[in-house]
């Protein structure tokens, strides 16, 4: 099934179903809303705020207004869905870290093109991924060179190996989420993967 044919079945299924629909639809999609939100959850909160706190939220926010999603379905459900729990999750650092004291690079980093983590967690999945059994001595060494690759890349292709790599998305919802082409996605996406492959130490 085409992308296009899902979030037309999924439609369908919201039209028919109203909140019922809703509450399908949203299990369907929690796991990987789940993995944004543990992602992109500023530490500080922990202990503080649970993630399925904010999954209830978002869901409840979802359920309220999706008739005007109906009305104006412009983007996937899926993408609706991250929308407003990423908002949920904006409120929420507000409401616990203060709009003063907050981490605003955690923040910011929700806008189109920001990247959405420090490259702790990025770098260590990367050098796993990227480097091979024989290369394991040198891991250290190809961790180290791959933040230091990172932080040369656009912040819009660090976002995009956060979106493939850490939250797990397909190209297509990569692109639908930074509302760009989904070639530019790829492109994108296969440029940056080139250019941190080259910063991996080889061993022979």
């Amino acid at each position: 099934m085409t992308d296009r044919n899902e979030s037309d079945g999924e439609l369908d299924r919201l039209r028919a179903g109203g909140e019922h629909a809703v509450a399908e639809l949203f299990d369907c999609h929690r796991e990987k809303l789940a993995r944004m939100v543990a992602l992109r959850m500023d530490g500080r909160l922990l202990g503080k705020v649970d993630g399925d706190d904010v999954l209830q939220d978002a869901f409840v926010e979802a359920a309220r207004r999706v008739g005007d999603f109906l009305d104006r379905p412009t983007v996937p459900f899926f993408v609706w869905l991250r929308q407003i729990t990423t908002q949920i999750l904006i409120d929420t650092h507000r409401r616990y870290l203060g709009a003063k004291n907050r981490d605003v690079s955690r923040e910011v980093a929700f806008d189109r093109g920001r990247s959405a983590t420090d490259s702790g967690p990025l770098v260590a999945q990367l050098a796993d991924s990227l480097t091979s059994p024989s290369q394991f001595a040198v891991r250290a060494e190809a961790i180290s060179e791959l933040r230091a690759a990172l932080e040369k890349l656009d912040a819009i292709d660090r976002e995009v190996l956060v979106l493939r790599h850490l939250e797990e998305l397909s190209n297509n919802e990569v692109a639908q989420v930074l509302g760009i082409d989904k070639y530019a996605a790829s492109k994108r996406y296969l440029r940056a993967l080139k250019r941190l492959r080259r910063a991996v130490p080889v061993s022979e």
